[in-house]
């Protein structure tokens, strides 16, 4: 008897309705794309002109509302140039204004001339704060400056100069205790400012207290003002915060002015050699250290086992 052939089917039951259901996609997509027809786009049309009369009147009152708006959020400077000769000993601030200068500009000029200061040549003008070259070149043919003996025949604004408040300097020579004089009282020295005042009390506090006025010059920039300051400084005693030697650490030394990180370093090391130090001639071992430094950080170091 012949063998029969057995049929073998390559794809599963579940195979063959995926490859069925991927041809219906197929073709639904193409008929639709066939049959697919895209819309005609909607223009605006006017069917009666009343209508169009009336949106292009509102569009106009709308775009007149913006303007004020605008103009009331953004003013603009309306006044009017007036060039003409002037005197700057002498011209008023609305004088000042009218010829173009900033308000602000004006101010400025009014508190310069009630502090006394003066405007002896035409080119003075361009150190006032915001002259421009442009605005000199224009202003330049117009100045006149009268040539007076005194301050006194100069004739001021004095409506407008005396109510402006004037400034009035309070430093004065006197007396202070550099021990425990604060920034505030530093600063009525001349030639001592805010800067320098906060420097002179942090450079007080790194030291651990002075033990001589000359100390002071010391501080960055006091030495421009060593003449007039020194003489304003007293020194009633001698108190400062000393460090033990024994028990603080390299950091901790290095931080203080008259040591650098090596010279710190090296008494670190000194002191772990003889594991505790007694005296100051025991620095005289290293080389880092000269005798004059040592004699300046002398007061500043404690030795004391309590301590």
């Amino acid at each position: 008897m012949k063998k029969q052939r057995k049929i073998v089917f390559l794809l599963t039951a579940e195979q063959w309705i995926g490859m069925a259901i991927l041809v219906i996609l197929i073709i639904g997509t193409l008929i639709m794309v066939k049959h697919y027809k895209p819309k005609k786009e909607i223009t605006l049309t006017w069917t009666n002109d009343s209508v169009q009369s009336e949106f292009v009147e509102y569009q106009s009152q709308q775009d007149s509302i913006r303007k004020v708006l605008w103009k009331k959020k953004y003013k603009r400077d309306t006044i009017a140039i007036c060039m003409h000769e002037f005197d700057p000993n002498t011209a008023d601030s609305s004088t000042l204004v009218h010829l173009g200068l900033k308000p602000w500009q004006a101010k400025n000029m009014l508190k310069y001339r009630a502090a006394g200061g003066k405007y002896r040549k035409a080119e003075d003008m361009r150190k006032l704060y915001g002259m421009t070259d442009s605005m000199y070149r224009a202003l330049e043919p117009y100045i006149r400056i009268a040539v007076v003996d005194t301050v006194d025949s100069v004739t001021v604004d004095t409506m407008r100069v005396d109510s402006l408040p004037r400034w009035k300097s309070e430093k004065r020579d006197t007396i202070l205790n550099i021990r425990t004089a604060d920034t505030t009282e530093l600063k009525m020295i001349r030639g001592i400012g805010s800067y320098r005042a906060r420097q002179v009390v942090r450079y007080r506090e790194q030291l651990g207290g002075f033990v001589c006025v000359e100390q002071v010059l010391e501080v960055k920039g006091m030495e421009q003002v060593a003449d007039s300051v020194l003489k304003n400084f007293v020194l009633d005693s001698v108190v400062v915060n000393p460090m033990n030697i024994n028990k603080v650490g390299v950091q901790r030394l290095s931080k203080h002015p008259y040591l650098r990180f090596e010279q710190a370093k090296a008494i670190y090391e000194l002191r772990r050699k003889y594991v505790r130090l007694d005296s100051i001639e025991q620095l005289y071992e290293l080389d880092c250290l000269s005798e004059e430094a040592i004699q300046k950080i002398t007061p500043y170091l404690n030795f004391d086992k309590n301590n």
